[in-house]
Protein backbone atom coordinates (compact mmCIF):
# COMPACT_ATOMS: atom_id res chain seq x y z
CA UNK A 1 0.00 0.00 0.00
CA UNK A 2 1.33 3.39 -0.94
CA UNK A 3 2.15 6.39 1.19
CA UNK A 4 0.12 9.40 -0.02
CA UNK A 5 2.74 11.84 1.26
CA UNK A 6 5.32 10.59 -1.25
CA UNK A 7 4.87 11.51 -4.88
CA UNK A 8 7.09 9.40 -7.10
CA UNK A 9 7.60 10.22 -10.75
CA UNK A 10 4.92 8.21 -12.53
CA UNK A 11 5.39 6.81 -16.01
CA UNK A 12 2.63 5.80 -18.41
CA UNK A 13 2.57 2.22 -17.14
CA UNK A 14 2.13 3.39 -13.53
CA UNK A 15 -0.83 5.54 -14.54
CA UNK A 16 -2.32 2.76 -16.65
CA UNK A 17 -2.12 0.21 -13.84
CA UNK A 18 -3.79 2.59 -11.39
CA UNK A 19 -6.61 3.28 -13.84
CA UNK A 20 -7.03 -0.44 -14.60
CA UNK A 21 -7.11 -1.26 -10.87
CA UNK A 22 -9.69 1.40 -10.13
CA UNK A 23 -11.72 0.39 -13.19
CA UNK A 24 -11.73 -3.27 -12.16
CA UNK A 25 -12.80 -2.33 -8.63
CA UNK A 26 -15.62 -0.23 -10.08
CA UNK A 27 -16.62 -3.00 -12.49
CA UNK A 28 -16.79 -5.52 -9.63
CA UNK A 29 -19.59 -3.52 -7.99
CA UNK A 30 -21.59 -3.40 -11.23
CA UNK A 31 -20.94 -7.08 -11.92
CA UNK A 32 -22.23 -8.01 -8.46
CA UNK A 33 -25.54 -6.40 -9.38
CA UNK A 34 -25.61 -8.28 -12.70
CA UNK A 35 -24.94 -11.50 -10.82
CA UNK A 36 -27.82 -10.82 -8.45
CA UNK A 37 -30.18 -10.57 -11.40
CA UNK A 38 -28.91 -13.78 -12.95
CA UNK A 39 -26.75 -12.56 -15.80
CA UNK A 40 -25.19 -15.52 -17.60
CA UNK A 41 -21.79 -13.89 -18.17
CA UNK A 42 -21.44 -12.37 -14.68
CA UNK A 43 -19.16 -15.09 -13.26
CA UNK A 44 -16.76 -14.76 -16.19
CA UNK A 45 -16.84 -10.98 -15.94
CA UNK A 46 -16.13 -11.10 -12.18
CA UNK A 47 -13.18 -13.42 -12.72
CA UNK A 48 -11.74 -11.12 -15.42
CA UNK A 49 -12.22 -8.08 -13.17
CA UNK A 50 -10.54 -9.90 -10.27
CA UNK A 51 -7.57 -10.87 -12.41
CA UNK A 52 -7.15 -7.31 -13.71
CA UNK A 53 -7.43 -5.84 -10.20
CA UNK A 54 -5.04 -8.42 -8.74
CA UNK A 55 -2.42 -7.88 -11.43
CA UNK A 56 -2.50 -4.09 -11.16
CA UNK A 57 -2.74 -3.55 -7.39
CA UNK A 58 0.13 -1.66 -5.80
CA UNK A 59 1.16 -3.25 -2.50
CA UNK A 60 4.69 -3.03 -1.13
CA UNK A 61 4.70 -6.42 0.62
CA UNK A 62 5.15 -9.22 -1.92
CA UNK A 63 3.51 -11.85 0.32
CA UNK A 64 0.19 -10.05 0.30
CA UNK A 65 0.53 -9.08 -3.34
CA UNK A 66 1.11 -12.72 -4.33
CA UNK A 67 -1.81 -13.90 -2.19
CA UNK A 68 -4.08 -11.52 -4.07
CA UNK A 69 -2.57 -12.29 -7.49
CA UNK A 70 -2.64 -16.03 -6.73
CA UNK A 71 -6.36 -15.99 -5.97
CA UNK A 72 -7.01 -14.06 -9.19
CA UNK A 73 -4.95 -16.55 -11.20
CA UNK A 74 -6.67 -19.50 -9.50
CA UNK A 75 -10.05 -18.02 -10.41
CA UNK A 76 -8.97 -17.65 -14.04
CA UNK A 77 -7.55 -21.16 -14.29
CA UNK A 78 -10.55 -22.74 -12.59
CA UNK A 79 -12.96 -20.87 -14.86
CA UNK A 80 -10.98 -22.03 -17.90
CA UNK A 81 -11.16 -25.64 -16.71
CA UNK A 82 -14.95 -25.24 -16.44
CA UNK A 83 -15.31 -27.88 -13.74
CA UNK A 84 -17.41 -25.99 -11.21
CA UNK A 85 -17.67 -22.24 -12.03
CA UNK A 86 -18.82 -21.28 -8.51
CA UNK A 87 -15.32 -22.16 -7.25
CA UNK A 88 -13.83 -19.70 -9.76
CA UNK A 89 -16.33 -17.11 -8.52
CA UNK A 90 -15.32 -17.83 -4.93
CA UNK A 91 -11.66 -17.19 -5.74
CA UNK A 92 -12.57 -13.96 -7.53
CA UNK A 93 -14.64 -12.83 -4.55
CA UNK A 94 -11.72 -13.71 -2.27
CA UNK A 95 -9.56 -11.41 -4.40
CA UNK A 96 -11.99 -8.53 -3.97
CA UNK A 97 -12.35 -9.30 -0.26
CA UNK A 98 -8.59 -9.00 0.18
CA UNK A 99 -8.57 -5.79 -1.84
CA UNK A 100 -11.38 -4.36 0.30
CA UNK A 101 -9.30 -5.04 3.41
CA UNK A 102 -6.32 -3.36 1.72
CA UNK A 103 -8.53 -0.36 0.98
CA UNK A 104 -9.75 -0.34 4.58
CA UNK A 105 -6.15 0.21 5.69
CA UNK A 106 -5.87 2.97 3.10
CA UNK A 107 -9.07 4.87 3.93
CA UNK A 108 -9.98 3.65 7.43
CA UNK A 109 -13.58 3.09 6.35
CA UNK A 110 -14.66 0.51 8.91
CA UNK A 111 -17.57 -0.58 6.76
CA UNK A 112 -15.12 -2.11 4.26
CA UNK A 113 -14.21 -4.73 6.88
CA UNK A 114 -17.68 -6.22 6.27
CA UNK A 115 -16.85 -6.92 2.63
CA UNK A 116 -15.20 -10.35 3.13
CA UNK A 117 -18.09 -11.59 5.29
CA UNK A 118 -20.69 -10.24 2.88
CA UNK A 119 -19.02 -11.67 -0.22
CA UNK A 120 -18.48 -15.04 1.49
CA UNK A 121 -22.14 -15.16 2.52
CA UNK A 122 -23.16 -14.21 -1.02
CA UNK A 123 -20.95 -16.93 -2.48
CA UNK A 124 -22.26 -19.60 -0.11
CA UNK A 125 -25.90 -18.74 -0.83
CA UNK A 126 -25.22 -18.42 -4.57
CA UNK A 127 -23.29 -21.70 -4.82
CA UNK A 128 -25.80 -23.69 -2.80
CA UNK A 129 -29.02 -22.43 -4.33
CA UNK A 130 -30.27 -19.97 -1.73
CA UNK A 131 -31.28 -17.43 -4.33
CA UNK A 132 -33.36 -15.04 -2.23
CA UNK A 133 -30.72 -14.69 0.47
CA UNK A 134 -27.94 -14.34 -2.11
CA UNK A 135 -29.73 -11.36 -3.64
CA UNK A 136 -29.58 -9.47 -0.33
CA UNK A 137 -25.90 -10.26 0.22
CA UNK A 138 -25.14 -9.45 -3.42
CA UNK A 139 -26.68 -6.01 -3.21
CA UNK A 140 -24.84 -5.28 0.05
CA UNK A 141 -21.60 -6.57 -1.52
CA UNK A 142 -22.11 -4.32 -4.55
CA UNK A 143 -22.60 -1.32 -2.28
CA UNK A 144 -19.45 -2.13 -0.30
CA UNK A 145 -17.36 -2.59 -3.45
CA UNK A 146 -18.78 0.65 -4.87
CA UNK A 147 -17.84 2.43 -1.63
CA UNK A 148 -14.23 1.30 -2.03
CA UNK A 149 -14.22 2.26 -5.72
CA UNK A 150 -15.64 5.73 -5.08
CA UNK A 151 -13.06 6.35 -2.36
CA UNK A 152 -10.30 5.27 -4.78
CA UNK A 153 -11.44 7.50 -7.63
CA UNK A 154 -11.58 10.52 -5.30
CA UNK A 155 -7.86 10.42 -4.58
CA UNK A 156 -4.99 11.48 -6.88
CA UNK A 157 -3.32 8.74 -8.94
CA UNK A 158 0.06 9.07 -7.21
CA UNK A 159 -1.54 7.99 -3.89
CA UNK A 160 -1.84 4.46 -5.28
CA UNK A 161 1.85 4.22 -6.08
CA UNK A 162 3.64 5.96 -3.22
CA UNK A 163 7.38 5.33 -2.86
CA UNK A 164 8.37 3.18 -5.85
CA UNK A 165 11.65 2.21 -4.21
CA UNK A 166 9.85 0.31 -1.41
CA UNK A 167 8.23 -2.35 -3.60
CA UNK A 168 9.51 -5.85 -2.99
CA UNK A 169 10.25 -7.90 -6.07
Amino acid sequence: MADPHIQSQLDSLDKLTVILYRGALTASAAIMLLMVWGSSFAISAMVVAALIAACTVHIYDKRFRWLIVGSGMFASIWLTLDIWPPLALGAALFTFSALAIKEYFCFRLKILTLTPLTLAAFWFCFAFGQEQISIAFGIIGAILLATAAIAKWRMPIHYDIGDKSRYQV
